[in-house]
């Protein structure tokens, strides 16, 4: 069995004796206030225990530790690199959990790859902006979307002062019904590209802006692309982009923080969440604020435009070298046919 960041799978799976692979991209994300050796025992539990005491054990868990529980459980498991993740790593080993690997990333590389050689599309955007899926636990295309719109008046002035920028293209999955706009004789599209269209544009893209979401920086330095980091639209983003301080790209990256220590939130996922929301709310319906917004992220788009080739050549070899590790098509391929149930941490 299979089970990509789903515990609740690898928890019917250990109950059922089936081997099951776990993968993983945010291992060093999760929040715990229980130790990792005390989710060991917990581990434990869930295996052997009679079933309802094993449900109890499981449900009981907040839904970060009940991932790192998983990791404990699986026949295998395997954890996309970033910053933070070897030493996670390091911490379930040490309750005896041998199983769980490192891995680069966790990314479709042949269909990167193949963009890179493959001709450019029709009509290259000069500034490609990539919003994402968005959507998560508590931010959606309906109500919680302040986001989108601060984004958008953002880059609607900024066609209008830059009409160098002929052509932006801005993805993301609120997109699904293509807009075209002009605003001083640029035109800027919004819409939700076909994954291999969008690697296409990418590749080829001499701007490209995105959040600091994690798949979307592996799939950057595959392309070999200098990302502008844009402010962050979740708390996830503000732990990756804490990680990334003291590069090249963490440092030259647009955060809220930047703005005051009014813009740090609450070290939890949905309260953290929440909070950004909130804040980017205000900076919509504040317009002295939205205008140190504006110029603020209209500097960082600047600094970024400036950078020279050898310095973003530079910037993702560094990022490079933060999120590399062996290929997950070497590391599958070594698994034999039958599994051996090396997760059991007994």
């Amino acid at each position: 069995m299979v089970s990509v960041m789903d515990a609740e799978l690898v928890f019917w799976a250990v109950r059922a004796d089936v081997p099951v692979l776990f993968f993983d991209s945010l291992l060093s994300f999760w929040l715990t206030e229980r130790s990792i050796e005390e989710l060991a025992a917990r581990a434990q539990l869930v295996r052997w225990s009679d079933d309802e005491t094993a449900r109890f054990v499981f449900d009981t868990l907040t839904p970060h530790e009940r991932i790192l529980l998983a990791h404990l459980l699986a026949t295998r498991s395997y954890a996309q690199n970033f910053p933070g993740v070897a030493a996670r790593i390091d911490s379930l080993t040490r309750t005896g959990a041998s199983h769980i690997q490192l891995c680069g990333p966790i990314v479709d590389r042949g269909a990167l790859e193949a963009e890179l050689s493959a001709s450019a599309p029709d009509r290259v955007p000069d500034l490609l902006i990539n919003l994402g899926g968005f959507q998560n636990f508590f931010l959606d295309y309906e109500s919680h979307n302040a986001y989108l719109d601060l984004l958008h008046r953002w880059v609607t002035e900024l066609a209008a002062a830059q009409p160098e920028l002929r052509r932006v293209l801005v993805c993301g999955g609120a997109f699904r019904e293509p807009v075209t706009e002009t605003h001083g004789g640029v035109e800027i599209e919004y819409t939700m590209l076909p994954h291999k269209d969008f690697l296409r544009h990418l590749a080829h893209a001499p701007l490209y802006a995105v959040p600091p979401s994690l798949t979307s920086l592996h799939e950057a330095v595959i392309l070999r692309k200098l990302p502008l980091l844009l402010p962050e639209q979740h708390y996830g983003h503000v732990t990756n982009l804490r990680a990334l301080r003291g590069t090249a790209i963490g440092d030259n990256a647009a955060s809220l923080i930047d703005l005051g220590t009014r813009f740090e939130v609450p070290e939890d996922d949905l309260e953290g969440t929440r909070a950004l929301d909130r804040l980017t709310r205000e900076l919509l319906s504040d317009e002295a604020e939205y205008r140190a917004f504006a110029d603020y992220l209209n500097k960082r788009l600047a600094d970024y435009r400036q950078l020279t080739n050898q310095e973003r050549d530079a910037a993702v070899d560094e990022l490079g070298g933060l999120l590399g590790g062996p290929a997950l098509a070497d590391l599958l391929a070594r698994i034999s046919d039958r599994l051996t149930p090396a997760g059991r941490t007994s």
